[in-house]
């Protein structure tokens, strides 16, 4: 029996807006719902509420906010279809969050069961048949059963924290003592984080290894204006005249590059005017690299490569271990990119996370 005089503690009050910042750590996929209203005419919404339920019977579930203004139009919906998006569509996303007619407008569209639309270019797509309805608060659930699906390679966008985000793969902490395995996640773990770093600076950016010859070019991603620059994959790079071989000079294992940079330095040994003409000089300069952590190299032009002078920024990787397993590489035309350039800042930035997912601490 219970005591009467003892009060039940109250339960806090939920501020909305708290709600709202603690679910934006959950990170979600991003979808548009499309449909048909009762005269045949396409509608659509972003929708970021959406989940799996079961797999036999193939149900999944959403919601919509029950003041939307394409309420009615789902509320009777017999079918509708999850436009599960790609990494490349957050303009799709971004046009059909917002209110208003218009939305399909020169989106290019498939037919999908019953003529509902398929917004193309979408990573994957689930044509459902509604199921049943549930109140929930300020919001309707729909379960809809899963009638087909069709997938594609691309990637999915991702949502959280208030931006959209795009996918990597982690890399597993069991699997970090290994120094192949670091290099291998090295390589998984950069090139989509190279891919977006091109996106947010429009620069060309590519990724290096050491190889059997030395400093390697391994992939890269070109920027909107394309560089003047014939790289290919499997290029060989000198350790003093590129901005990759500097940082790889300056970070790797004296008995690795010794034999390399003893090699360079006796080519130019002649030439007076050249910077690394002894080992002192070099020396000098590996050690600014270090410091700086990013290797540089201005108005460069490699015979047969490129004819027009072209500056770039290293930054290393490092594993667990501390050694150095990639670089990572920003190259721009040397009349419109230097490296006090804001794009070296996010270069500097992207290798330093790459280090902590592959475990280096500093």
């Amino acid at each position: 029996m219970s005591n009467p005089s003892i009060e039940s503690p109250r339960m806090p009050v939920i501020d909305p807006t708290e709600l709202r910042r603690c679910l934006g750590a959950f990170v979600t996929g991003v979808t548009v719902i499309t449909a048909l209203d009762e005269e045949g005419a396409p509608i659509g919404m972003t929708v970021n509420s959406f989940n799996s339920v079961s797999l036999d019977p193939p149900l999944i579930v959403w919601s919509v906010r029950t003041n939307a203004t394409s309420f009615p139009v789902y509320s009777k919906a017999k079918r509708f279809v999850v436009n599960i998006l790609s990494e490349e569509q957050v303009d799709i996303s971004n046009r059909f969050a917002k209110s208003g007619p218009g939305r399909f407008e020169g989106i290019a569209v498939t037919a999908g069961l019953d003529g509902l639309p398929l917004i193309d270019g979408c990573a994957a797509y689930l044509e459902c048949s509604t199921e049943a309805t549930y109140p929930g608060g300020d919001h309707l659930l729909f379960l809809g059963r899963v009638d087909r699906i069709l997938g594609t390679s691309r990637k999915p966008l991702a949502f959280g924290a208030g931006k959209y985000m795009v996918v990597h793969p982690h890399a597993p902490n069991a699997d970090l003592g290994s120094g192949n395995v670091a290099t291998l996640n090295a390589v998984q773990l950069a090139r989509p984080c190279l891919e977006e770093l091109n996106r947010e600076t429009d620069k060309t950016v590519g990724l290096g290894v050491w190889g059997n010859m030395g400093p390697t070019l391994i992939w890269w991603v070109e920027a909107r204006q394309p560089l003047d620059v014939r790289l290919r994959c499997g290029m060989v790079l000198p350790l003093l005249g590129s901005a990759t071989g500097k940082v790889f000079a300056a970070f790797s294992a004296p008995q690795l590059t010794a034999r390399y940079l003893d090699a360079e330095i006796a080519a130019v040994q002649h030439i007076p005017a050249a910077p690394f003409n002894t080992r002192a000089a070099v020396e000098s300069h590996l050690a600014l690299v270090r410091e700086r952590q990013l290797g540089a190299i201005d108005d460069a032009i490699m015979t047969d490569i490129n004819e027009l002078g072209v500056n770039a920024v290293s930054a290393p990787v490092f594993d667990a271990s501390g050694a150095i397993v990639l670089a990572l590489t920003m190259m721009g035309a040397a009349v419109s990119f230097t490296p006090d350039d804001p794009a070296v800042a996010r270069l500097s930035d992207a290798a330093r996370r790459l280090s902590a997912r592959l475990g280096h601490r500093p």
